[in-house]
Formats: structure tokens, C-alpha cells, sequence
């Protein structure tokens, strides 16, 4: 009796661990997206919140920008990691690829946020390709 228990209990809490998994993708996903749209209105300079004409608020805007591409970029690579483990797949090259491009491409109007950007991204896969389990 007390071994169907237990495999009852193990086959509840496995498909528990697939919801939150699941839940976790979605939840990433949609946060990524709000740092996407939120990044293509300070990049492409539809919403300004400083004046850029004074030194200052100019590295203010800038190390915004930079910080809404990178958190686009880590919730997305979070999302696709997430959603790959739970298919069983491994998270592939083209995938880290298409996101790095989609980060890199809201920061071409601005040469200063695309180099730090692109500096970002590369500490960024340093650290992702030095944790990763091989």
C-alpha cells in the first residue's frame, strides 16, 4: 500500500515541476517582451525621459537603454532555456544567436548603447558558456 503512495506521489510532484516549469516560461517570456517594447521606445527615441543635451542625463539615458537590452536579452535566453529543458531539447546555437542580433538591433541608432551593449552580451555568453554543465 505504501508503494502505490509513493508513485503517486512522485508522478504529482513531476507533473507539478512541468507546471511551474511551464508557468516559468510564460512568466519570462511576457517579461522579456515588456523589456523588448520598453527598449524599443527609449532606443528608437519615441519616449525620451532626459535631456540629452546636458552630459549627465546623457550617460543616464545611455546606461538605461543598455540595461533594458541586456534584461531583454537574459529573460529571453532564460525563456528559451526553460522551455527547451522542458521538451527535452538542448538549447541551441541559432536560438542564442537570433536573440543576440534582436538585442544588438535596438541599439543601432546609438553607437555608445550598441558598444556596451555588445560588451554586455559578450560578458553576458561568457558567463552562460562557462556555467553550463558539459
Amino acid at each position: 500500500m505504501s508503494k502505490i503512495k509513493k508513485e503517486n506521489q512522485v508522478k504529482k510532484s513531476k507533473v507539478n515541476d512541468d507546471n511551474f516549469a511551464f508557468k516559468s516560461v510564460i512568466r519570462s517570456t511576457v517579461l522579456g517582451g515588456i523589456f523588448f517594447i520598453v527598449s524599443i521606445l527609449f532606443n528608437g527615441e519615441i519616449l525620451e525621459i532626459f535631456d540629452t543635451s546636458i552630459f549627465f542625463w546623457n550617460i543616464i539615458d545611455s546606461i538605461i537603454k543598455v540595461v533594458f537590452i541586456l534584461l531583454f536579452f537574459i529573460f529571453m535566453i532564460i525563456s528559451m532555456g526553460n522551455y527547451k529543458e522542458l521538451t527535452g531539447k538542448p538549447l541551441n546555437f541559432k536560438g542564442i544567436i537570433l536573440f543576440s542580433v534582436l538585442s544588438l538591433i535596438q541599439a543601432f541608432r546609438n553607437p555608445i548603447v550598441f558598444t556596451f551593449a555588445l560588451v554586455g552580451l559578450l560578458i553576458l555568453l561568457t558567463y552562460l558558456y562557462l556555467l553550463q554543465d558539459n
